[in-house]
């Protein structure tokens, strides 16, 4: 993949420069942009809104900020399915008196150690004594990840606009909401033209609702429901060693942590995590940011040095070990693990 050529592309500009075993703290480093991720920008609006609160600012000028906050982010809650709907003016009063500690406190020191971290990447990339050419790399590299961020954020308010649509397209076939999100766009395409539902594929949604697995490769795409889909899946374990109790990664923010493994993929999985956990997950989206900030790390299959994990773990202050591959079925809820991120390993453990 592109992403991977071009992280190993810069670690072997990194090995002629500096020891192994100052490569992934280096690189990390190198690809923090001196732009915040839009997480990052709800967040610190968030604790504006607080010290507002908490300063006892004039109650028109709260009133204002907490309108342009609320118009600028309401969709973020959304994500993917919008199961939850989006935010609203309820869910930001009850967040900001809920809120206990110095905001000003808080916000002051977050943004010291973002500068602080952008005062390490300047000063690596003068005392490295990178060329011209290999500074535009290192920069598009930067800008690289940031976009990566903007992009997840369009396809959230995409996704939000899109619910019209299938409310409408679930009026004119007379069908489930959520089955409309299961069609193809040449099916919708001749449903709307002919006016109904083919009653095959009217009883296929149905299934595929139930369980499918979606594969594209190249220009062809297939699709296997429920019995088909769970052989696919059955197959794909059947190839895991089940001895394995060590797995390496790409280090995505440095540090240690232990703590008890809890599988999330989706914000329903989120219900299981507690302050202290080590989060997995296949790859993490906006979706499940709530989890990740009560993660003492976090563990992906998926993802590179510019992914929403590594992004969101460096933000957040949190080991992050990505690309692991297999995580989420080396590991499951309730294993004892390790995270040594330096090193971007993680182990099961038989106790603390």
């Amino acid at each position: 993949m592109f992403h991977g050529n071009f992280t190993n592309h810069l670690k072997r500009l990194l090995r002629a420069k500096i020891t192994e075993d100052l490569v992934n703290e280096t690189l990390v480093a190198l690809s923090t942009h001196p732009e915040k991720s839009i997480i990052q920008q709800e967040h610190q609006s968030f604790l504006g809104l607080v010290v507002m609160k908490q300063s006892r600012a004039p109650k028109e000028a709260f009133k204002e900020a907490f309108k342009a906050h609320l118009d600028k982010y309401f969709y973020l809650k959304h994500l993917w399915i919008g199961k939850d709907g989006v935010y609203d003016e309820q869910y930001y009063l009850d967040e900001v008196k809920k809120f206990k500690t110095s905001a000003r406190e808080l916000l002051v020191k977050e943004n010291q150690a973002f500068r602080q971290t952008l005062s390490k990447r300047m000063k690596l990339l003068s005392k490295l004594k990178f060329v011209q050419k290999e500074k535009q790399i290192l920069d598009v590299y930067a800008e690289f990840a940031i976009t990566k961020m903007y992009r997840r954020d369009a396809q959230i308010f995409w996704a939000y606009k899109m619910d019209f649509v299938f409310s409408e397209l679930s009026r004119r076939l007379k069908i489930p909401f959520v089955q409309t999100r299961f069609m193809f766009p040449h099916e919708v395409i001749s449903a709307l033209k002919a006016g109904w539902l083919a009653p095959n594929l009217k009883k296929e949604l149905k299934e595929r609702v139930k369980y499918c697995v979606y594969y594209a490769v190249k220009d062809r795409d297939y699709l296997f429901i429920t019995k088909a889909a769970k052989e696919l899946e059955a197959q794909i374990k059947q190839n895991l060693d089940e001895n394995v109790n060590e797995l390496v990664g790409q280090t995505a923010c440095l540090g240690k942590a232990k703590g008890v493994a809890k599988i999330v993929n989706s914000p329903f999985d989120m219900r299981k995590m507690n302050k202290g956990d080590i989060l997995v997950s296949i790859a993490t989206n906006p979706d499940i940011v709530p989890a990740m900030k009560k993660a003492a790390a976090i563990v992906t299959e998926q993802g590179g040095i510019t992914s929403h994990a590594a992004i969101v773990s460096r933000e957040l202050g949190i080991p992050c070990v990505i690309g692991t591959k297999i995580a989420t079925k080396v590991f499951k809820d309730g294993d004892l693990v390790e995270v040594d991120a330096n090193k971007g390993t993680v182990r099961k453990i038989s106790n603390f």
